[in-house]
């Protein structure tokens, strides 16, 4: 069973994976090999062709591939994006000193659903699931995610913070 654990920066994808008694492979370790340098602000532009040139998912058995561009790589059985409400979101990314455009970009991406409908698109309705991370502790999160991962709860429940853009402008 290999697994995408995806999500917008700040949703949790990198600590909870760490927590997981799963083999656990980051894409952010390959960056440099499957993306097409850096935009003038320092980001990987990644590249899904070169991604899954470079991580050939049916050469692994039993493994989560964790980023949030995992639930763009050919071969998954499912996809696990983690969400969280936009404004919980904005104090996480403030804590790692995102500056504003990024705040702001990454806070209408959560909103409006973006991972998860790219997720839809690549695999269907029934092979993404979604895990509100906002104001579960670590180990209840943990537990879900183990939870889903091993086919003990399925969460067919879509998320959404669309009604919070309103608040913005």
């Amino acid at each position: 069973m290999n697994i995408a654990l995806t999500g917008t920066p700040g949703t949790g994808k990198t600590t909870l994976s760490r927590l997981l008694d799963f083999n656990t492979l980051s894409i952010n370790d390959y960056y440099p090999k499957i993306s097409n340098g850096k935009d003038t602000e320092g980001n990987w532009l990644v590249d899904t062709d070169k991604m899954n040139e470079e991580i050939n998912v049916y050469n692994y058995t039993n493994t989560i591939f964790e980023g949030h561009t995992s639930h763009f790589l050919d071969g998954l059985d499912y996809v696990i994006v983690l969400r969280c409400h936009p404004d919980k979101l904005k104090e996480r990314l403030v804590l790692r000193k995102y500056n504003e455009e990024k705040l702001r970009e990454n806070m209408e991406a959560e909103a409006l659903n973006i991972i998860s409908q790219e997720a839809i698109n690549e695999y269907g309705e029934k092979k993404v699931y979604e895990l509100d991370t906002t104001s579960s502790k670590l180990n209840e999160s943990k537990t879900l995610l183990e939870n889903i991962i091993s086919g003990n709860i399925k969460l067919n429940k879509r998320i959404d913070y669309s009604e919070t853009i309103m608040e913005w402008y």
